[in-house]
């Protein structure tokens, strides 16, 4: 075993959980379990500064833990919001005033992202 994977390490020829890096996969996969994207935790990562492998480990993630959970709960409604917008339809309901209508189709996509 010449080297383990993220979130682990070797000791004494076991490979067993790295305390830092530990904490990092768990907040990537919380991250994930709320609907964002690879591509949105890394810029999350990187945004917040958390030390990639060999970096130094100083950094206290769990101090941190909870304003990227904010950042990753904000991101996700802007991705939402960007969603709807993109799927709203105006319909004329007389000639001079128009009303948005969500497509159903699009309400459906957005709540099959919260579904366990």
């Amino acid at each position: 075993m010449s080297e383990a994977p993220y979130g682990y390490h070797i000791v004494n020829g076991e490979m067993v959980a790295h305390p830092f890096e530990s904490k990092v996969v768990r907040l990537t996969y919380g991250l994930s379990q709320i609907g964002l994207e690879s591509s949105d935790i890394q810029y999350l990562l990187e945004e917040f500064k958390v030390p990639k492998r060999g970096e130094d480990y100083s950094y206290d993630i769990d101090e941190n833990l909870h304003e990227i959970y904010v950042a990753g709960a904000k991101l996700l409604i802007n991705l939402i919001q960007e969603k709807i917008d993109n799927e709203i339809f105006y319909l004329p309901v007389d000639k001079e005033k128009t009303h948005p209508i969500v497509s159903a189709i699009s309400l459906v996509d957005i709540f099959d992202k919260f579904k366990d």
